[in-house]
């Protein structure tokens, strides 16, 4: 459960800072809106195919966002 919130928690971060809403990210990543929100509250993790779209359009590690390194 904790690398879950770690991943909720980073992935809202980097949304932050790269300037970007749930409803943006959603609609590169070819997902819904609903989707994306319970990733980012921690509710529901990305598939392995859901996480290598977030790393690729959000120019971020997995090892990151996964809380694996800093």
């Amino acid at each position: 459960m904790e690398n879950m919130n770690k991943f909720a928690e980073r992935l809202r971060l980097v949304l932050k800072v790269n300037n970007m809403t749930q409803v943006e990210l959603a609609k590169k990543i070819n997902m819904s809106q609903g989707v994306v929100n319970n990733y980012c509250t921690g509710k529901r993790e990305p598939t392995l195919d859901g996480l290598v779209l977030i790393c690729k359009e959000l120019n971020e590690s997995a090892d990151y966002l996964l809380g694996l390194e800093d």
